[in-house]
């Protein structure tokens, strides 16, 4: 009975915490999002990214970070307490919600390995200078251009774009998707789609996402005219017949309405006619390791003080 009811507290407070800070961070995109559409787009991106992740991070960092350890440390093991039925329904919401993640995240990285291997058995490498992420030209579809995969990213390319795109615009089309890698672009929309409760929640952040890797492509050394005509080149190929949605891929033109070619195309136009500049990152690279010890280090400090109180929240859950 203790592992049970371990294991129940566990799906409970993970289904309550998830579904609570869910419905804030709903209210909180609703209230920032006329600023967030003003802010430089990495910026826009990633605060987009963190409110919309933050119910799934926070659940499992309450679940297994404080439930957990407070239940195993103070819960008698020779306990008897059994479960109501509140807790027991609960419970079943927390494990249809995982049950959910899990599936979707399951099917997304099936889909993601099958597409790589389909597209990789016709497929021709090609190496360009400077670009370090592996390269492969396909057949079909034609109007492809897009980097696919997480941890061990490849960027594969319609043959009929790369016929089209001269060698400066290819270039500066390369160059956008590897921004895209170098953001962990593929990472962020893994984890918003296996929490997505509808696609249009995702647009503002797929829109941000890409103007953002445009801007780091002029960044590094890109020119404004070769990007701006790249996409306009590829929309005019059409954005192709396959389903973008149906694996993990950073598209130069990707399906949603929220990253359309004329938002990106009217932007770099303002740049290249001077109307504005482009946001230069201000954020060190170290920051982000900086922010996970910082975080790690305000839990040891607390969680000793945190697991009693933790404990007797478990104590009123169960009666």
């Amino acid at each position: 009975m203790f592992y049970v009811l371990c294991f129940a507290l566990c799906l409970a407070v993970l289904f309550i915490v998830m579904t609570s800070t869910g419905l804030v961070c709903m209210g909180c995109l609703r209230l920032l999002r006329p600023w967030l559409r003003q802010a430089a787009p990495r910026l826009s991106a990633n605060l987009l990214f963190t409110i919309r992740a933050l119910p799934l991070l926070l659940a499992f960092l309450v679940t297994f970070g404080f439930v957990l350890p407070a239940f195993l440390k103070f819960e008698p093991r020779s306990t008897r307490e059994l479960m109501g039925w509140p807790l027991m329904g609960l419970a079943v919401l927390g494990a249809s919600v995982l049950l959910m993640i899990g599936t979707r995240g399951l099917r997304l990285i099936s889909a993601t390995r099958q597409v790589q291997r389909q597209w990789r058995l016709a497929a021709t490498r090609l190496h360009v200078t400077g670009i370090d992420v592996p390269l492969y030209q396909v057949d079909s579809p034609g109007t492809l251009l897009a980097v696919s995969g997480i941890f061990r990213p490849k960027i594969f390319i319609g043959r009929q774009v790369a016929a089209t795109l001269t060698p400066a615009e290819l270039s500066a089309a390369l160059i956008h998707e590897i921004a895209h890698v170098a953001s962990f672009d593929n990472l962020k929309q893994f984890l918003l789609r296996i929490t997505r409760l509808s696609r249009q929640t995702d647009i503002d952040w797929t829109n941000a996402s890409e103007i953002a890797a445009d801007e780091a492509a002029l960044a590094q050394g890109a020119s404004v005219l070769d990007l701006s005509s790249a996409l306009i080149k590829v929309g005019r190929l059409g954005q192709g017949t396959f389903a973008h949605d149906a694996f993990l891929g950073s598209h130069l033109l990707p399906a949603s309405p929220g990253s359309s070619m004329e938002v990106r195309v009217t932007h770099l136009q303002k740049l290249l006619e001077g109307n504005c500049l482009p946001h230069r990152a201000t954020g060190h690279k170290y920051y982000g390791i900086f922010s996970f010890l910082l975080m790690f280090l305000a839990y040891a400090t607390c969680v000793n003080a945190v697991l009693p109180w933790m404990h007797e929240a478990l104590e009123f859950l169960v009666r």
